[in-house]
């Protein structure tokens, strides 16, 4: 297939990007349409890093119709499409081969995939390769994924592993899940780059008695766990509504929430979140509710720090290393009635902020902290 452009340079705006010493070559897929998590972590990083004058960006892309990608195309930022919009697994084989064909068009000093593997080899012999790992749940969690992608995952990060020079991590218990399923990676040049978690401008809030959770509904997140122990605080006296934001990505979740609301008052579908909306609800709620299972770093509980609201999360070891003991924790430990009791005995008795902590917290995520420190790393390693 052809590389075709999709963008000349827009008139009318002034360009933040300079003629640039460091070439990064982006594959952006995950920005191109109503980008999420990792395309969300790699806009950012890229907002921040134009900045420098002396990093020059060219994004790789299925298709080109976000807002984000109009921004940045904004910014006389090249966008080169494949044309096709691709899916996970095997759809990508035929993606690679043309993001293989963008390196030896553009001649990169680092071609960065922020999207967690490669399932082929990619060369750059014009400079490095990078990735971003964000987590290795099909490998450390499986019973979340189907036995096909769980295969394909594997050989995917065996590839990356061996091909990739240089390892970005959303945290240091990625690194240390990473190093620990494949050694080879320790030797490699390695950097924990966070996330981005932009601050929020609050200008009011309120206590409207409600509980609020925020992210995908599927099992992985915990969902099941809050619907069940939500029913049970009801049956114990509490009086909160329970908000839910998101999509419903299991029919599982979504037989769960029919039965829990045709039985229990008080249980809001609040749908997809455009982000005006996102910000309303976590200016009102009583307390954010985050009761993950498993959890490559978790956004939405550092964002409502920033309306000072108090925080319950469960207590993996993610969170205890971005958000410390600034929350109310519940134990995962034990069979999911324990997990389901002690939920519900957080949501009764949860603890409230520190500011001066949430502040400190939000802070550390900031795009301006971050995007120096992942500035000062790639000097070192051109």
């Amino acid at each position: 297939m052809e590389l075709k452009n999709i963008c000349d340079y827009l008139q009318g705006e002034e360009a933040l990007q300079g003629a640039g010493e460091l070439k990064i070559l982006v594959d952006a897929r995950t920005m191109g349409s109503r980008p999420s998590g990792v395309g969300m972590y790699t806009y950012n990083f890229m907002k921040e890093l134009l900045k420098y004058p002396d990093i020059q960006f060219v994004l790789a892309s299925d298709i080109s119709v976000s807002r984000e990608m109009e921004v940045l195309a904004g910014q006389n930022i090249r966008i080169i499409e494949y044309g096709n919009r691709v899916s996970k697994s095997f759809g990508l084989f035929g993606y690679f081969k043309f993001i293989q064909k963008c390196i030896h068009q553009e001649k990169p000093d680092i071609f960065w995939e922020p999207n967690n593997l490669m399932p082929v080899r990619i060369k750059n012999p014009y400079g490095r390769i990078m990735v971003t790992i964000h987590d290795l749940f099909p490998i450390t969690k499986p019973e979340y994924y189907g036995r096909v992608y769980e295969n394909y995952f594997r050989y995917g990060m065996t590839k990356t592993a061996k091909t990739a020079d240089i390892f970005l991590y959303n945290s240091m218990e990625t690194r240390q899940f990473m190093e620990k399923y494949y050694p080879a990676v320790k030797h490699k040049k390695n950097f924990i780059s966070y996330i981005i978690i932009n601050r929020i401008p609050v200008s009011s809030t309120a206590d409207n008695g409600y509980f609020l959770y925020v992210g995908n509904l599927e099992k992985r997140k915990g969902v099941d766990l809050l619907l069940k122990a939500y029913s049970l605080y009801r049956k114990s006296g509490g009086t909160k509504e329970l908000y839910l934001g998101g999509k419903i990505r299991e029919e599982d979740i979504q037989k769960l929430y029919d039965e829990v609301s045709s039985t229990t008052e008080g249980v809001k579908y609040a749908g997809y979140l455009e982000e005006d909306r996102k910000k309303e609800l976590y200016a009102g709620c009583s307390c954010f509710v985050f009761p993950s299972k498993a959890e490559g770093f978790g956004m939405p509980p550092v964002e409502v720090m920033n309306f000072g609201k108090p925080v319950i999360l469960s207590n993996l070891n993610i969170f205890q290393e971005i958000l410390g003991n600034h929350v109310t924790y519940f134990n995962l430990e034990g069979d999911e009635d324990a997990q389901i009791k002690n939920l519900c005995i957080a949501m009764n008795g949860y603890s409230e902020p520190d500011l001066e902590e949430y502040d400190k917290i939000t802070e550390k995520f900031d795009a301006p902290n971050l995007g120096r420190k992942l500035k000062e790393f790639l000097e070192k390693v051109e």
